[in-house]
């Protein structure tokens, strides 16, 4: 192959690998098209809606990555064996999110609980949990922080995370994270 082929190939590659996933319009609230929920996004991200979740990244899902998911109650800890329900109280969704964490074949290599502190979520009472694990080493093994805030919907249960490797960028884009979540809305977003 010669160098220009492969000089294209290279400038194709990212665009190829970024498919789906749109730019943020920072004054545009957006949301997965079969989900009840929009939420504003920062500036400079790139979003997916594709699926009946949103997932958002400013470098790549390994280096930072926001993801907002409503999943039903029968499913939300399955690996833990366990149910929620709408009046499921966010310490208990806490204690059950942890140990779905801690389960089955995806679960988290040296996870720790760094807090677990009350907060809110779409104006519902919920959790909020700052933790850290290591990546499996097939994913390269960085130590990784994440937050999650969830609370019980009607519907399901909604968890709003953000996860980085905790060397430069978890304390580069947290505050991003804290502002997208805080706006979000148990409303489609408009069309």
């Amino acid at each position: 192959m010669t160098r220009r082929p492969i000089a294209m190939l290279a400038l194709l590659l990212p665009g190829l690998a970024c498919a789906g996933w749109k730019p943020v319009d920072p004054s545009k609230p957006v949301g997965p098209g079969k989900a009840d929920f929009s939420v504003l996004l920062p500036d400079g991200w790139l979003y997916d809606t594709s699926s009946n979740s949103l997932s958002a990244s400013h470098d790549g899902i390994g280096l930072n990555q926001i993801s907002i998911a409503i999943t039903a109650h029968k499913k939300a800890f399955k690996e833990a064996k366990k149910e929620s329900t709408p009046k499921t109280t966010p310490e208990d969704l806490a204690e059950d999110y942890i140990a779905e964490l801690h389960a089955g074949p995806n679960a988290l290599n040296d996870l720790v609980v760094l807090s677990n502190e009350p907060a809110e979520l779409a104006g519902k009472p919920a959790f909020r949990l700052h933790l850290k694990y290591r990546a499996p080493q097939s994913a390269g093994g960085a130590q990784m922080e994440s937050v999650t805030i969830g609370t019980a919907l009607e519907t399901g249960v909604m968890l709003a995370t953000y996860q980085a490797p905790s060397i430069h960028y978890f304390d580069r884009w947290i505050a991003n994270f804290d502002t997208a979540a805080g706006s979000l809305s148990l409303s489609a977003p408009p069309k």
